[in-house]
């Protein structure tokens, strides 16, 4: 039963109880103290007054019981009436406590604490403030949550203090790294360091943070370096953060001089994600004295004495101060004075402090105790007979006075603890304890009760099977969350690749500590001038390292199965798994190499192999002996660049290892109907690869597997369920590469799944999940949304924009009806896929007209040239994929097999510029430049659903290649259904004589918008929208740019450079027309994953850069007008948009 937890049956459950020891004559004058308590800790008011009457029964505390203790007279004393010493629980109604700490401090020993003859004994908390955890926020990590930082399961854990005052920091620093090397456990500040000249705070953080961590890459360890945070109070949380970003491994507050608030407050931030240390300074004079605690725990009768000398109960208990206090309010670890050391503390007071620490308390982890103040080492044994194991001993002094070797100190303290052989994971497999702990798995108290056998299956500190299976479970029900939260998910790759993933981490290979930071910083762009590149990949240890293994992750799809599993081994923090798919976000949707966990970038997929090949070679050159592991899907397997690579490293016998997630399905299904790559081991073989075929959800066989090691590549190749631990996943077959419900009722039978799961993980004491049924939040504050967008500083010096909303319908998905119907049209064409065939809305061709349809699968370069043959043979080809996979991967194929020859093949490149979050690998901001510079090919674009559902019309009269961006889903419709899109044409959207306006696709919208935004600035604009990119339309834009005063802005979802906006600038060079030209779009730079919205915004082509543009070209300040409707909502004056000027250019 929990100790500190009020019963329901309890008369007063609402209340929590103060047990206070008070001195009376007898047991009516006790009560009468007692009464005087309770009106004193609330009112303040005598009881007889009306005012206390009207609201004594829901504030006045209420005396529960009173129980005799002993005598406290003084024989030698004759003047003064016999004292005893009585205990009396009093119960306070919740609400008086406020919710808030200090008034429930206030409310326990407030005034009280004033008086002579009362003491603070224990505090049982109401299940009401027991659950509330900004109150009290409880430790996040406790006994358990430290051992697994440190990688020791069992046995005392050793500390020790930098000291004394006046030494640098960098011989603090010097210190850290011998202690550390030495196997210290957690090396703290001394108490009285703070931020004095000789060594400030930070300069001394900084450097023994790089001690500590240094000395961890040496020994495989995970020592925990301890700053002091004795500060001003608005300080503390500022400090704090800074050693986190210095890679500190803890923090001790003092919360005698700096409040318990302060340690709360720390505690509750849900992005500081360290251990906290409680150091006893200045809590001296809140304690009870000892000589009545004596008379306390005798059995004497009522009325009898005591020879020891007069004293008066006073202070607060050293099981409330030291244990339970500290315990509520987040502190992982208690420094205390240990009974024979420099201070007056007694064995029995030292053993209900550790009794405070460790007693059961409902959520509250169990803490560690930390006996200290002038121990020495040949007390250890004598210490541990006393408290045990899970107990922290705290060694300064004497340490130091041992010589002038403190490696050899620290093994001779070592040694005293019985821990000569030190508990730590062995070098390859340390990283499983790395910096930070899944804050999941710490909610409940039983998850690592006994970690030599739950967790680790030696002592050596290997990671149990069990404890792996755990994990890979705790990876399917996290990503199943995530899944609901967001209705939809990459749900099918968690279930078959969790125990792989998680062998690779936990057991099979040799990975490093990270050294990334647990919470990654927002994307800060791609690597260019002035911005290094920044891959994820120190989340998997120091690449640099060369005797460490090397991860390269392939299936970049996978990436939220790889984030929670960092999250759940402790790589990566709780909240940055938050900001999964979260805009300005590096822990993107589809992975690229600035992600944890990263190396490389992959999204196209079938490049990491070829990557992961070089690195290989080139630390054969170097002589490493660590070795590359490359995590792939079996669908690879249909890129031909796979097998080029296997050649490759077959030739050159590279050491590496690749481990393939055999599932069998891809984007448009099971991969044997789609495209199936049949006996992929008899293939490996006959290239001459090594192969083993493991079960992979078996984790021995995986680990055997990989750490089987050959001078010939290898390739495991694991047979994984992608329906593994959610058997629910089978109805939606053959479809499961991505999981978006189809309705209501479908959705609540996943989250049945999920309750089911959160259940059976409760039961068996492991991740309680507590919380893991609620949506994810995406709130980070790093990452703002577009409507919390910075205004630039044009807005700034005018005012913020108004909120305004063109009133246009939206039509869904228009192409994928309208296909169908096309289709039977022309039985000569057919639609062909590479494996996204739903993503591009070719899913009805598919259904309803199989005999016009073909998904070559992933094999790009494939696919353009057998569209070629297609079209050799008077059947027109309709490429349905993503604009990257049929411009840039496959240029060549699409310049020699299609642009050469001039073959009618029309290629619909889906998700134009910067319209998917899925990354720099997925985003086509180079495609029209691409296409401009292969003859013979035609470029539309659509900029509306009109445009949508007529581009196949004029797409089928142009005879010869025609690439067209093509947009899908939720798609405006700006130009009536009467106006189809016409090749050749330009729709003239508003006349003007001051600035000139071209846009195309998604920025035409945009432009509209911003126009109506400035229609009474007395500009007057002439804006073109391009529909025929290619051939260009010179003689429009020459003549809207000799005709408009200021000049010409062009606007383009697309890189400045080679699109749009280089066409007009070669069309204004050529015929030197001296107008000022100004390009808006993606500038000379990659992207990141983000929505649309908000990458529009951060690069610079939405309403507000174009309004800045115009300002810019005119050298002068708009008006904006705000124009509201009868509803107050913000929108623009609605005009129907004219029928277009349309201008026929010379072909």
């Amino acid at each position: 039963m929990d100790t500190n937890i009020i019963p329901d049956n309890l008369q007063h459950p609402e209340r929590f109880w103060v047990d206070y020891v008070i001195e009376a004559t007898s047991k009516d004058h006790a009560s009468q103290i007692a009464r005087e308590i309770c009106l004193e800790q609330t009112v303040e008011l005598p009881g007889t007054t009306q005012a206390v009457r009207s609201v004594e029964a829901y504030t006045v505390g209420t005396l529960e019981r009173i129980e005799f203790l002993g005598s406290n007279h003084n024989k030698h004393n004759h003047h003064h009436p016999p004292h005893s010493l009585y205990r009396v629980s009093i119960a306070y109604p919740n609400d008086t406590a406020g919710d808030e700490l200090p008034q429930f401090l206030n409310v326990v020993f407030g005034n009280t604490s004033l008086k002579r003859g009362v003491a603070v004994e224990d505090v049982t908390l109401s299940r009401h403030l027991m659950q509330n955890s900004t109150m009290f926020p409880g430790p996040k990590f406790g006994i358990a949550g430290i051992r697994k930082l440190l990688g020791v399961p069992q046995a005392p854990l050793l500390a020790t203090a930098l000291k004394p005052m006046g030494r640098s920091s960098e011989d603090f620093a010097s210190m850290a790294y011998q202690l550390a090397k030495g196997g210290i456990d957690i090396i703290k500040d001394d108490h009285g360091l703070s931020n004095q000249k000789w060594a400030p705070f930070e300069q001394r953080v900084v450097l023994c943070c790089d001690a500590v961590q240094r000395a961890n890459r040496e020994t495989g360890r995970n020592c925990l370096y301890a700053p002091c945070l004795n500060a001003p109070s608005d300080q503390i949380i500022s400090r704090a953060y800074f050693s986190k970003d210095c890679g500190a491994g803890a923090v001790m507050l003092l919360p005698g001089i700096t409040g318990f608030d302060a340690v709360r407050q720390l505690a509750a931030d849900p992005c500081f994600n360290l251990p906290i240390l409680i150091h006893p300074a200045m809590l001296g004079g809140w304690l009870q004295s000892s000589s009545h605690r004596r008379r306390g725990s005798c059995n004497s009768q009522e009325g009898g004495e005591t020879e020891d000398e007069e004293d008066h109960p006073r202070g607060l208990s050293h099981k409330f101060l030291f244990g339970l206090l500290p315990r509520l309010c987040g502190g992982d670890i208690v420094i205390f004075c240990n009974s024979g050391g420099r201070f007056q503390f007694t064995p029995e007071e030292c053993q209900t402090v550790a009794e405070g620490c460790h007693r059961p308390l409902g959520r509250f982890e169990p803490i560690f105790p930390s006996p200290a103040g002038g121990m020495k080492l040949d007390r250890i044994k004598e210490m541990r007979k006393t408290f045990g194991d899970d107990t922290v001993f705290l060694i300064g002094g004497n340490l130091l006075e041992q010589g002038p070797d403190l490696e050899a100190d620290a093994r001779i303290f070592l040694h005293a603890a019985g821990r000569d052989r030190q508990y730590c994971l062995p070098r390859e497999l340390s990283h499983t304890m790395s910096f930070t702990i899944n804050e999941e798995e710490l909610t409940t108290s039983n998850f690592v009760t006994k970690c030599s056998s739950d967790v680790f299956e030696s002592d050596a500190g290997i990671p149990s099977v069990a404890f792996v299976e755990r994990v890979a479970s705790n990876i399917r029900r996290r990503v199943l969350k995530y899944t609901l939260s967001n209705n939809g998910g990459y749900l099918s790759q968690a279930c078959s690749s969790a125990e792989t993933l998680a062998t690779l981490y936990m057991r099979a290979l040799k990975l490093g500590p990270s050294i990334a930071p647990p919470v990654p910083g927002p994307f800060q762009g791609s690597p260019g001038p002035g911005i290094r590149s920044i891959t994820g990949e120190g989340f998997n240890g120091d690449p640099a390292d060369l005797t460490l293994d090397r991860l390269i992750f392939s299936p970049v799809h996978y990436a939220v199965v790889l984030y929670s599993l960092l999250v759940e081994i402790g790589r990566l923090d709780e909240k940055a798994f938050d900001a999964y798919n979260v805009d300005g976000s590096t822990v993107e949707l589809i992975g690229a190499e600035h992600s944890p966990g990263h190396a490389v970038t992959a999204g196209s997929l079938a490049q990491a192999l070829s990557q992961a090949a070089g690195i290989g070679y080139a630390r054969k050159l170097k002589n490493a002996t660590g070795r590359i592991a490359v995590y792939m899907s079996d669908g690879e397997f249909q890129e031909g660049q796979t097998w080029e690579a296997v050649q490759t490293m077959v030739n050159l016998k590279i050491n590496l290892v690749a481990v393939v997630d055999v599932n069998g399905q891809q984007c448009d299904g099971e991969m044997k109907q789609v495209c199936n790559v049949g006996d992929l081991a008899r293939k490996l073989r006959a290239f001459g690869a090594e192969v083993h075929q493991v079960d992979g959800h078996n984790v021995s066989e995986i680990e055997m597997a990989v750490r089987h090691r050959s001078e010939l590549p290898s390739f495991v190749l694991c047979n994984t369920n992608p329906c593994q631990g959610i058997p629910l996943m089978k109805a939606r077959a053959p479809k499961l590469h991505y999981v978006r419900f189809k309705d209501t009722a479908e959705k609540r039978q996943f989250e049945h799944v999920l309750a089911s799961m959160n259940h059976k993980v409760c039961n068996s004491g492991g991740n309680s999940g507590d919380n893991i049924s609620t949506g994810v939040t995406n709130n980070i504050s790093k990452f703002p949304s577009v409507a919390e967008r910075k205004p630039s500083a044009a807005e700034t010096s005018r005012g913020e924009f108004s909120k305004v909303a063109t009133k246009v319908d939206v039509v869904t998905r228009p192409h994928r009806a309208h296909l169908l119907e096309w289709m039977k049209l022309h039985p000569t064409a057919i639609v062909v896929t590479a494996d996204l065939t739903s993503s591009c809305e070719a899913d009805m061709i598919r259904d309803k007209l199989p005999q016009q349809y073909l998904s070559l699968g992933m094999a790009e370069q494939n696919m353009m040239s057998f569209c070629g043959g297609l079209a050799r043979e008077k059947f027109t080809p309709w490429i349905h994929t993503f604009g990257v996979f049929c411009t840039r991967r496959p240029f060549d194929q699409l310049a020699m097999s299609i642009g050469v020859p001039n073959l009618n093949v029309k290629i619909l490149g889906f998700l134009p510029g910067l319209t998917t979050p899925g990354g720099v690998t997925h985003q086509a901001i180079d495609d029209v430049a691409l296409c401009r510079s292969i003859p013979n090919i035609r470029v539309l674009e659509c900029g509306d659903a009109t445009e949508v559902l007529s581009v196949l019309d004029v797409a089928e009269e142009i005879q010869g290649p025609v690439y067209i961006r093509m947009l899908r889903g939720e798609v405006p419709r700006l130009f009536p259904s009467y106006s189809p899109m016409k090749f050749g044409t330009v729709r003239v959207l508003s006349e003007g004589k001051d600035v000139c306006i071209v846009t195309s696709g998604i920025c035409t919208e945009e432009a509209i918008k911003a126009r109506e935004m400035i229609t009474t600035s007395g500009v007057q604009i002439r804006h073109l929208h391009l529909s025929t990119i290619v051939p260009f339309p010179v003689n429009v834009i020459l003549d809207a740019a000799t005709s408009c005063k200021y000049g010409v802005i062009t606007m383009e979802n697309h890189l400045i450079n080679g699109g749009v906006g280089s066409a007009t600038a070669e069309v204004l060079a050529e015929h030197a027309v001296g107008k000022r030209l100004i390009r808006l779009g993606v500038p000379n730079c990659y992207a990141h994953g983000a929505s649309k919205n908000y990458l529009v915004s951060e690069y610079g082509f939405d309403k507000y850069s174009l309004i800045k543009a115009i300002e810019e070209l005119c050298h002068k300040k708009l008006i904006i007008v705000d124009q509201e409707d009868a509803m107050g909502q913000t929108r623009v004056a609605v005009k129907e948009l004219p029928v277009c000027v349309e201008r026929p250019e010379d072909l």
